[in-house]
């Protein structure tokens, strides 16, 4: 009697085994074809950014390095990034780009990599100009704005910022597009909100201008 209950117990055991050996290796399979295609899907992404990298096209007549982006910290990402590069590649405090715009001026060189101060930092302060206006690009409450231009000058929304060649920065580099203007109550100055089109989260490669003059 035990005998045959054993029997049947085994028999049960090997009808189950068959009745789902199947579903098993159709979700084994799915899962191998779901592992493939999104290997393939990363492996092109990673090739895109390949090409793009090595299509970048830089308007500025100076010598540069294209790098990559090796740290952005989540919860930092506005103030800093880490790239490659550093003394050992000759790299000095030089400003950054990404899409011939500025995004940043390296501010501190390792031996192999970079930290570089961004434009949307809050210490941040760029020399710019808008036609013959000179001001101060700096961050405020979220957003990038102009300082220190006359109420008097004549721009307009749309004209381009670029740096201004005082300090440390080559003149003409790319910043952004004047989005707002704002006349403050002294009737003296007028703030510019600048549209500017850079989003850190989204750049994987940025682009050193290895001449600052």
């Amino acid at each position: 009697m035990l005998k045959l209950i054993k029997n049947n117990y085994l028999f049960l055991i090997l009808f189950l085994i068959i009745l789902i050996k199947e579903p098993i290796y159709k979700m084994m399979h799915i899962k191998d074809n779901i592992y493939n295609s999104l290997s393939c899907h990363l492996l092109e992404e990673d090739y895109n950014k390949l090409l793009e990298f090595n299509n970048i096209d830089v308007i500025y007549d100076v010598n540069y390095i294209n790098t990559i982006i090796i740290y952005k910290d989540i919860y930092n990402y506005l103030n800093e990034i880490t790239i490659k590069g550093g003394s050992n590649q000759d790299i000095l405090k030089y400003p950054v780009i990404f899409d011939n715009t500025l995004i940043g001026v390296i501010d501190k060189v390792n031996k192999n990599t970079s930290i570089v101060k961004l434009l949307t930092n809050k210490d941040s302060k760029i020399s710019v100009k808008i036609n013959d206006e000179i001001g101060l690009l700096e961050e405020k409450d979220s957003e990038l704005i102009v300082s220190n231009i006359s109420n008097y000058s004549q721009i307009k929304v749309g004209d381009m910022i670029f740096t201004s060649g005082l300090g440390n920065i080559k003149d003409n580099i790319y910043i952004g597009l004047v989005k707002e203007i704002i006349d403050t109550n002294k009737d003296i100055e007028k703030i510019i909100k600048v549209d500017y089109r850079i989003n850190i989260k989204d750049i994987d490669y940025v682009t050193i201008l290895k001449e600052t003059k």
